[in-house]
């Protein structure tokens, strides 16, 4: 087969060590959020903002009651520093543009990420049916955390947030992150404009990426849409954490961090617990968890229309599935699941280079790619990830990372852990 080419003081609890450095590993590996947190943290909690709401938020947060504790981080679509808005659109106050629950065990070694789309139709405490994103715009982070709570059956005991202004700042103060493109791709909604190849992006570009939902790129001559929408969007937000978890893996000194935490520092906000003297010590010492790769999902969810409104709803029993595993996913569990799966990627759409352009993204997802080729078919209207009798997990963990696409049970060869045919759905 040939190959496819006014702040209220709030009273503080000493934490202790494990609670410490699981906040440090959380806020490490998390997605978005997660890179501004780390360079934070290593220069200890003078240089964290509390949210103006944070004894209301922490109201609303469970108690830590056994060896795990889960994290709400969301990344607010807030304008205010941005001195372009050309990309932006004209939206005033603040949305939750980034929705993603982190689960972490007291070792501090293992953890889980669920990103959920920030389009899910929901039903908000005291507003009625809407998208999800619209909780933080009509009562911030405590009616954010009260929905999440109320709508997925989570515990969420601490919560974050960051701004466009503190991503597109990190970014700079790293010098640019590196993607791979796979074709040329633009979006003229998001500002995102690359060749194709390894490239080295700036602030702006990566913000650019990051929020693209209406993604093409250049094959054949002609610019088509490829993932343009939540999941797509899901996706690349992934790719970018990826980037920058790669761009700080080994800071020479705590200094180095300093510089950049203070550069962002200010559009980071925290629920009041976080707080701790010795953040910054402990956050060097687990440095080494950087190394580590992400076990990360997205919600499964489908399109639908609701009163006009184009939403995403859970997709069932996908999305029940994904969420009961995530509720009792265990240090080990983590730790197994970290173990990158080994993919065989077919071409069953018979658009040229479908099987390259879906390995190269599922290798930014963190998965790895053994073999490239074509399928048997050519008219593959879903993606399909087929797995051995047993190993439905793999296969929902395939579908859950790129947010579209069905499993299968049949046949796989040996060194395969699933074969993922391309279907026109990824085009």
């Amino acid at each position: 087969m040939s190959q496819d080419s006014p702040r209220t003081p709030v009273k503080r609890r000493g934490p202790a060590r494990w609670f410490k450095v699981t906040v440090i590993t959380a806020l490490v590996l998390a997605n978005l959020a997660a890179g501004f947190m780390l360079w934070a943290v290593y220069t200890g909690r003078d240089f964290l903002n509390r949210a103006d709401t944070d004894r209301e938020v922490s109201g609303s947060l469970d108690e830590i009651t056994g060896d795990t504790m889960t994290f709400l981080i969301v990344g607010s679509d807030s304008r205010a520093g941005l001195d372009d808005l050309t990309n932006f659109g004209q939206v005033s106050g603040a949305r939750g543009d980034v929705i993603i629950l982190v689960k972490v065990d007291r070792t501090g070694q293992a953890m889980k990420m669920l990103s959920i789309p920030r389009d899910l139709w929901v039903t908000i405490p005291g507003h009625g049916e809407n998208r999800i994103n619209a909780a933080y715009a009509f009562g911030g982070s405590k009616l954010m955390v009260d929905t999440i709570k109320q709508n997925l059956g989570v515990e969420i005991n601490h919560y974050v947030e960051i701004d466009f202004v503190g991503f597109r700042g990190l970014i700079d103060e790293l010098g640019g992150v590196t993607i791979e493109f796979p074709y040329p791709a633009k979006d003229d909604y998001s500002g995102l404009d690359v060749p194709a190849g390894r490239q080295r992006l700036d602030g702006k570009q990566a913000l650019a990426f990051a929020r693209s939902r209406h993604y093409e790129e250049l094959r054949d001559g002609k610019w088509v849409p490829v993932d343009a929408n939540d999941f797509g969007r899901t996706s690349r937000q992934q790719q970018i954490i990826k980037a920058i978890l790669s761009e700080m893996k080994s800071p020479s000194t705590v200094t180095e961090a300093g510089s950049i935490a203070r550069t962002f520092s200010k559009y980071v906000t925290i629920d009041s617990r976080l707080a701790g003297s010795s953040v910054a010590r402990l956050a060097w010492d687990f440095r080494g968890i950087l190394r580590g790769s992400i076990d990360g999902v997205t919600l499964p969810a489908t399109g639908a229309n609701k009163g006009g409104r184009s939403v995403v709803v859970r997709k069932e029993p996908e999305a029940t599935q994904v969420l009961e595993e995530f509720r009792r996913s265990t240090a080990r569990e983590g730790q197994q699941a970290e173990q990158p799966l080994k993919l065989r990627v077919l071409n069953g759409n018979g658009v040229s280079g479908s099987a390259r352009a879906m390995g190269d993204k599922l290798a930014g997802l963190g998965f790895e790619i053994v073999d490239l080729g074509n399928a048997e078919r050519k008219d593959y209207r879903s993606t399909t990830v087929i797995v051995p009798s047993g190993r439905e997990a793999d296969g929902r963990r395939v579908v859950s990372a790129l947010g579209y696409g069905v499993v299968q049970v049949g046949e796989v060869d040996a060194g395969y852990d699933a074969v993922v045919i391309v279907g026109s759905d990824a085009s």
